[in-house]
């Protein structure tokens, strides 16, 4: 009995050195440097973009995209001119199959903001969000996540492009 318990506690002890080893070499090897953003978006200037809004998220309206497109090699997708009031949606949640996950966002007649989610087929699970005033357009967005527009009350004739790059 007392041989069972000697080697339980020594088989915890070594574990915990794995761990721990494990541990200290986990952060010598993580710099800031190479930790890098989910998301990251730059305006026309260069500039960073920050979220706005974490979660949670609040998701008026109906018409949340459930449909993907895939955007690849310079593709693009050009969206119909928005119109009517309230919450609109763009119809579809946007990603890649690129390595580099870089895409430019070009708006007309208003900015719009953008939902980042991870789920495919549920555009719902926003971790952040963005607002994309027009002034800063076209955009460069990052992401190995799926994306979708909204905007409140859109201006007549209000689109968006989205261009994948290389």
């Amino acid at each position: 009995m007392k041989k069972r318990m000697l080697g339980s506690i020594l088989g915890l002890l070594f574990i915990s050195f794995i761990l721990g080893s494990t541990t200290v070499f986990a952060e010598e090897t993580n710099s800031e440097d190479e930790i890098q953003p989910e998301v990251t978006i730059y305006d026309n200037e260069g500039n960073l973009v920050e979220p706005i809004v974490q979660p949670p998220i609040s998701l008026l309206g109906a018409g949340l995209p459930t449909k993907v497109k895939y955007l690849n090699n310079s593709q693009s997708y050009q969206s119909s001119e928005f119109s009517a009031s309230g919450r609109r949606y763009s119809g579809y949640s946007f990603t890649t199959n690129n390595a580099s996950g870089k895409f430019k966002l070009t708006f007309k007649k208003g900015g719009f903001g953008v939902n980042i989610h991870t789920w495919v087929g549920y555009p719902g699970d926003v971790f952040e969000s963005y607002n994309l005033p027009l002034s800063g357009s076209p955009y460069t967005l990052i992401t190995d996540h799926y994306f979708y527009f909204v905007v409140d009350n859109p201006n007549a004739g209000q689109t968006y492009k989205v261009t994948a790059i290389k």
